[in-house]
């Protein structure tokens, strides 16, 4: 028998992993009802955040935290992100 005590999980970090749980099945549905990510070469933050389902401050903060890169292209104007990047992160489920 092992003389680890096990701690309850206090009821608000319970309601956080049940959230994120949540998103985590709700985006993993929005990646198996794509085929594959790349329709295009390159998509701005809006269409990210859209095919993520996430808003742009998570993506600001993905972002920063480097979990994809932004690119800026000139004479497009703003950022972008490359659908060979995007298709590392999610790719095709089957």
């Amino acid at each position: 028998m092992s003389n680890l005590k096990t701690t309850p999980i206090p009821p608000a970090v319970q309601a956080e992993l049940d959230r994120l749980t949540r998103r985590l099945s709700a985006i993993e549905s929005k990646i198996k009802n794509n085929s594959e990510i790349p329709k295009k070469d390159w998509y701005r933050p809006v269409e990210v955040c859209q095919m993520m389902g996430i808003s742009r401050a998570k993506f600001e903060a993905h972002k920063r935290s480097g979990f994809f890169q932004v690119h800026k292209i000139p004479g497009a104007g703003g950022v972008y992100i490359s659908a060979v990047e995007l298709n590392k992160l999610f790719p095709k489920v089957k």
